[in-house]
């Protein structure tokens, strides 16, 4: 199964255009939020993926949580994957949106916990976040800050899930722990 990652679109319209062309080469697509940018703009940057590409979201630290909901109740292949989980070839991917406290969508380390417990025990677990895992060279700001889930990654160093893909931290782009 060919799959893209993608997230903090931001509302630019180059990058819609891109991700729109790569969703055409794959077979299943994941949305990892912040799609607008303090809450404005969600649809103009999401109603333009529509396809015949299934794409699942969680919201992120800009996005509003309900109205992206919405948005995947009113197109047929799109899915809301916050707390939720599906199967999709022999995996299981598991959706947890949001940003730390303070931010719009902001969860925190209790909440995010909450939602973690519902994903324990599936088995061949792939994690679709926003918010990166704590202490990882994926949640370092340009001032060398770590601004990721304590919670996430101690449910990571738990459970080892087969792979965890975030988005949110921008100076993290194409960096990988």
């Amino acid at each position: 199964m060919k799959s893209l990652f993608f997230s903090d679109l931001h509302g630019d319209q180059q990058a819609i255009t891109r991700i729109k062309t790569l969703l055409a080469k794959v077979d299943v697509g994941f949305g990892l939020g912040d799609f607008a940018t303090f809450g404005k703009g969600l649809p103009e940057t999401i109603q333009p993926l529509v396809s015949s590409t299934e794409v699942y979201f969680v919201p992120g630290n800009h996005d509003d949580a309900e109205e992206l909901n919405w948005l995947c109740e009113e197109h047929e292949v799109f899915h809301y994957l916050h707390g939720e989980h599906v199967s999709l070839d022999n995996k299981t991917f598991a959706g947890l949106g949001g940003g730390l406290p303070g931010l719009p969508f902001g969860l925190t380390e209790e909440k995010l916990q909450q939602v973690l417990n519902r994903f324990y025990y599936l088995e061949n677990l792939v994690l679709c976040t926003h918010t990166p895992p704590f202490g990882t060279n994926v949640d370092v700001t340009w001032g060398g800050s770590h601004i990721g889930y304590r919670a996430l990654r101690d449910f990571v160093t738990e459970v080892q899930p087969l792979a965890v893909y975030s988005g949110h931290v921008h100076e993290a782009e194409g960096k990988t722990d």
